[in-house]
């Protein structure tokens, strides 16, 4: 039974403050069907050093975890492998440098691998190809010459399309942008309408992947000030000409078990072949919650 008076005092004194990483062995039925995901180990975290933006890749028969690693609010991208007790072996760096990375999108296309990390401190979508897994990486093309999030590609009828997102600035609303990515000598994108969004509940939140005969999209949910509230759920139902999708499940912070962290929010989900991933929004003492809170409601009504 929750103690009433912790609950009070971590709704006074603790703040939404960093994430880290939850992993677990596939379950055999999908989230459509049980939205719970106890998780079997969850990645040491602090406020100082924390972890966001799971990818899953398998290889060779074995599984690697790509992820975004954050130490004093500077984002690099690492990887390490998921061992069979779902803990992670050695990690290594792959991607660091002067501009922020986080949300290290790793796919496979003509036997190889692929990665659109967002760098959107650079103004610009970067396509990086493998040619020495998981490690290194090298450059191939500037796909867009803008500054968008959380780029993500699928495969949907023989055909490739990547979706990706233009922040608001000064608030968590974003609008949506689709395209067909074309694969040839020459790699390019070329734009396809998306019209229907909700510009609070349409961030991308992971691969697409299947269940069953669906395929389907994680999307953020999140408000005006804070992302990651929960992970939407949208089945694709049509990328021709036009995007369309319809939203058919959630994942909610409340179906989350993990053990000594207090989180009230999710931000990325994946899953490969054998291991699920997601990470969670810790809270930390914040002891200036309440004066700011209290400041902004007095400076709002100005």
């Amino acid at each position: 039974m929750k103690n009433p008076f912790f609950e009070v005092w971590k709704k006074l004194f603790y703040s939404p403050c960093f994430f880290t990483i939850a992993i677990r062995k596939k379950q055999e039925r999908n989230l459509l069907e049980d939205t719970s995901f106890r998780a079997e180990f969850v990645m040491p975290a602090t406020k100082d050093k924390w972890f966001a933006d799971p990818i899953l890749a398998e290889h060779d028969g074995r599984t690697f975890l790509f992820y975004e690693a954050v130490n004093h609010n500077h984002g690099r991208i690492e990887v390490a492998e998921v061992l069979e007790d779902c803990t992670l072996g050695e990690s290594t760096v792959i991607l660091e440098d002067d501009c922020h990375y986080s949300y290290p999108f790793v796919f496979r296309w003509e036997e190889n691998w692929y990665m659109i990390p967002e760098s959107s401190a650079s103004n610009q979508v970067r396509l990086y190809r493998c040619i020495d897994f998981p490690a290194k990486w090298e450059m191939v093309t500037v796909l867009i010459q803008q500054r968008l999030v959380d780029t993500t590609v699928f495969e949907k009828d023989g055909q490739l399309f990547l979706l990706t997102y233009l922040p608001c600035p000064g608030s968590e609303r974003v609008i949506p942008q689709a395209y067909q990515l074309v694969w040839g000598k020459k790699i390019y994108v070329t734009p396809i309408e998306w019209a229907d969004y909700d510009e609070l509940k349409c961030r991308g939140a992971g691969p697409v992947f299947r269940a069953g005969d669906k395929v389907i999209r994680p999307a953020q949910s999140s408000d005006a000030v804070h992302y990651g509230n929960s992970v939407l759920l949208y089945e694709i139902r049509n990328c021709n000409q036009s995007y369309m999708e319809e939203r058919i499940g959630e994942l909610t912070p409340d179906r989350i078990t993990a053990k000594n962290v207090w989180f009230d929010g999710l931000h990325t989900y994946a899953v490969s072949e054998h291991y699920e991933a997601i990470d969670i929004r810790c809270r930390a003492f914040d002891w200036l919650k309440m004066p700011r809170t209290l400041w902004n409601r007095v400076y709002r009504r100005k």
